[in-house]
């Protein structure tokens, strides 16, 4: 189970232990995280939205809105929110923290894909994701070795820099008229931070942690998808 005392010592110095990773019941450790997550997380997020908003205009938290293209598909809002969105994070961010061929494969290719599907249309999107998948998987095949001792030896970097970019890319959930509300957003995406610190030390401590990372996120964004449907549809 889920000891908060573990995840503040891991924090401190970070080690890559996927060999001697924990084995833990799946469902229980992630109710457990998930529920300390919600307090604690939902506390900084109170405060952040409390204290700042005396003093600056916050910007728009888009996510918090249903756009046109989604109203007349609810559903699919939902499901993308609460189970797709979960789960392709959980792949970008936390599956290449434990070093295997696929799972840095995986990572790379599924970013390279959603950024060129931002741009471009699906297709090139589709056709990306493999070509950068065989290319990754090769070269992570053929120099598995010098790969597994980059990861050994720089596992701190690797931590606390996807833990960190997971956090800071939700910055583009909000929508900024100007500097300050720009660096506002720097406070505001405080509980994704906090949050992508735990997913981390859950995906690499436990041997099932990407599955349990997977659910934890899953019960987040389905949470927060409900407050957003639930406010829709009771205007």
């Amino acid at each position: 189970m889920f000891e908060p005392s573990e995840f503040f010592q891991f924090l401190k110095k970070p080690q890559y232990q996927f060999i001697e990773a924990k084995e833990t019941s799946v469902i229980p450790t992630a109710i457990k995280i998930y529920l300390l997550l919600l307090i604690i997380l939902g506390l900084i997020n109170s405060m952040n939205i409390i204290i700042l908003h005396v003093f600056f205009v916050l910007p728009v938290d888009e996510t918090l809105v249903v756009s046109e293209r989604w109203k007349e598909h609810l559903w699919f809002f939902f499901l993308l929110v609460a189970i797709i969105a979960p789960f392709l994070e959980e792949v970008i961010f936390r599956l290449s923290l434990v070093f295997k061929p696929l799972n840095i494969s995986l990572s790379v290719s599924t970013l390279v894909s959603l950024i060129i599907n931002r741009l471009s249309y699906h297709l090139i999107s589709i056709v990306s994701f493999f070509l950068v998948f065989i290319l990754i998987y090769k070269l992570a095949t053929t120099y598995k070795q010098r790969m597994i001792s980059f990861w050994s030896k720089n596992f701190k970097f690797i931590f606390y820099s996807l833990s960190l970019l997971f956090g800071l890319v939700h910055m583009s959930n909000y929508k900024c008229t100007g500097i300050t509300q720009y660096l506002l957003t720097l406070i505001l995406v405080f509980p994704q931070l906090g949050m992508g610190f735990v997913l981390s030390f859950t995906r690499v401590y436990y041997k099932k942690g990407f599955i349990i990372g997977i659910i934890i996120h899953c019960i987040m964004n389905t949470f927060g998808a409900g407050i957003i449907l639930h406010g829709y549809l009771n205007k």
